[in-house]
């Protein structure tokens, strides 16, 4: 009986290998690189600066990035939020970006958590599984998300 438990384990553990780290998903791409430097998430409708800014040491200096940004011929660019952050790498971790590549190490900017921002990053676990914690930090870069 232990045995079985055991044998189970190990087979949800590979399962979950493989649909982590181990093989891309067999979902299709959800991102598609615009060329001008935006990757659009096609099923949120989201549309993401392709390259971080700079590191950025202050909310206020953060915002007033996002509002003076002029990308891809759009002026109504702002930071994401902590979850959108999560679901970006997310779903990159699932291998659904398509012909988009991020560079999504470090810190990033984010509008929101009452009322003012936070600085921080979604660290992938060392277990390579999709499982983050977000880690608060003092500085970062923005990469700015629209609507």
């Amino acid at each position: 009986m232990k045995s079985k438990k055991i044998i189970a384990g190990l087979l949800v553990a590979f399962f979950l290998f493989l649909q982590g780290c181990g093989s891309k998903s067999q979902q299709s791409a959800r991102f598609q690189d615009l060329g001008n430097g935006i990757c659009h998430d096609t099923v949120a409708g989201l549309m993401w600066q392709k390259e971080k800014s700079p590191t950025i040491k202050s909310f206020a200096e953060a915002q007033l990035y996002v509002k003076s940004l002029n990308l891809g011929g759009y002026t109504d660019w702002r930071l994401p939020t902590v979850y959108e952050l999560y679901d970006l790498n997310y779903l990159f971790d699932l291998h659904l970006n398509g012909n988009c590549n991020l560079d999504r190490e470090g810190k990033y900017w984010s509008g929101e958590k009452d009322g003012e921002g936070l600085a921080g990053a979604w660290e992938i676990s060392d277990q390579c599984d999709p499982e983050r914690k977000y880690y608060p930090g003092t500085h970062g870069a923005v990469r700015a998300v629209r609507p």
